[in-house]
């Protein structure tokens, strides 16, 4: 096939039943939080939620990935989806029948997560084995196009079908999208048997995830400067996540689940807008320091956040905040890149994802307990802070959100001066090593390179 459809038949049938289910899926996510948080008030249970939706796929991602190396494809995606909708027809029942608990949530986020574990890798295998050598770019940037426009487009639906038909409408509409991608996943592997039965067994890996570690923390604590760019990376990493998600108790709590969608659909604009930027600005010639800068925008967007309370207010400084983080991430990244060589760059990352999601799993516990039993009854009328902090933040309910988001912009403020402050930091920006990818001496660890 040629043109615009010259990653064949294959793909595109896979690709469009993906599209649909993370369409679902991001319908159902954003669902999901607004009832747990509308029938518990609490955002102690709407972080306990989100993180129950994220731990259980961190930890299965390594058995995951074994067993679609070792399996069919098309079955292991198959029975995903076979487990998904099972999993959505039992909380339509609860929801029918009035027994829907934030408890039984969490274990469907919980069960969901594994089950997507084990759906993206034997999906990335998938795609290696539909499309040719050479146009593995253009099916990355379709599946992207996918996201980006759920992001852009589910949030805002989501909102609107919440708004007129309640939860159960959302959960019919997952099913159907599941169904249907499982059928299309069907169609995209009918001609590709062959190839699958000839697909040659795969290498026995060697190592152990334990030592991969132990090198890598070895590796970074020969370089003060990348512990230094360690830490900044976990702590923007947990102040973004954190920020983000305590959007939602924010604006659920004063200006209701369609206001919720629409920021949600200008923070997707954000993302795209900062795509746009790094493809036309390139590379800058100092990396830490335009990340820091950018982090500078971001800490101050994400203290408007927390001090304003009119919809006009919000969207801006939403769509400000997450082109400016994009940014930053893209920086910090080419960074890490610039300073690792190839032999290390996978046992570092692995390492660096690690420490970022327990830093951001910490800070989402402690933020959404602090918001429940001290911000939020202390800027209540006749709180703690209701006096000294009341007339310029306002006081009642979410401002206990507000609070926080105050103080997580200045806490990341503060560490962008520090940062900007070094100058072996300042130094690491824009100091390109002279080879990072050449191969290690004989006896010599990959990570000593």
């Amino acid at each position: 096939m040629s043109g615009r459809f010259d990653l064949g038949r294959g793909f595109y049938w896979l690709w469009c039943g993906e599209s649909l289910a993370v369409v679902g899926t991001a319908l159902m996510e954003f669902a999901l939080g607004v009832w747990v948080y509308n029938h518990t008030g609490s955002t102690v249970a709407f972080a306990n939620a989100v993180l129950a939706a994220t731990l259980p796929a961190v930890l299965f991602l390594p058995l995951a990935g074994g067993l679609a190396d070792r399996f069919s494809h098309r079955a292991i995606i198959l029975c995903c989806d076979l487990i998904l909708a099972t999993l959505l027809l039992g909380l339509m029942a609860l929801l029918w029948t009035d027994r829907l608990q934030p408890l039984h949530l969490y274990a469907f986020n919980a069960l969901a997560s594994v089950v997507s574990a084990f759906r993206k890798p034997a999906y990335q295998a998938a795609v290696s084995l539909l499309v040719k050598p050479g146009k593995f770019t253009k099916a990355s940037g379709l599946s992207s196009l996918s996201k980006n426009t759920s992001a852009l487009v589910a949030p805002l639906l989501a909102g609107a079908i919440m708004a007129h038909s309640g939860l159960v409408t959302i959960l019919m509409v997952d099913l159907i999208a599941y169904c249907a991608g499982s059928l299309l996943v069907v169609k995209a592997f009918s001609g590709l048997r062959r190839v699958v039965v000839d697909k040659p067994e795969p290498e026995p890996t060697t190592g152990s995830a334990q030592g991969h570690v132990r090198l890598a923390l070895r590796f970074l604590a020969s370089r003060r400067t990348l512990l230094g760019l360690l830490v900044y990376t976990m702590a923007r990493g947990a102040v973004v996540a954190v920020a983000t998600l305590m959007m939602t108790p924010l604006l659920l709590s004063t200006l209701g689940s369609q206001a919720l969608g629409m920021a949600y659909t200008w923070a997707a604009l954000g993302g795209l807008a900062a795509a746009g930027v790094l493809i036309v600005l390139g590379e800058p010639r100092n990396l830490l320091v335009s990340a820091t800068l950018a982090d500078a925008v971001l800490a101050a967007c994400v203290m408007g956040l927390g001090w304003v309370a009119q919809p006009w207010a919000y969207y801006p400084l939403v769509f400000v905040a997450i082109c400016v983080a994009g940014i930053a991430d893209a920086c910090v990244n080419a960074l890490w890149m610039r300073n690792l060589g190839a032999a290390s760059r996978a046992s570092v990352f692995a390492l660096i994802s690690m420490l970022t999601i327990a830093t951001t799993s910490v800070l989402t516990l402690l933020a959404g307990f602090a918001v429940d039993h001290w911000l939020q009854p202390a800027m209540l009328p006749g709180g703690a802070y209701a006096a000294v902090l009341g007339p310029w933040l306002g006081t009642g309910v979410g401002r206990g959100v507000g609070l926080l988001l105050v103080s997580l912009g200045a806490l990341l403020g503060l560490l962008v001066l520090a940062l900007l402050a070094s100058r072996a930091m300042r130094r690491l920006g824009r100091t390109v090593p002279v080879s990072h990818d050449r191969q290690p001496e004989a006896g010599q660890s990959p990570l000593a390179s």
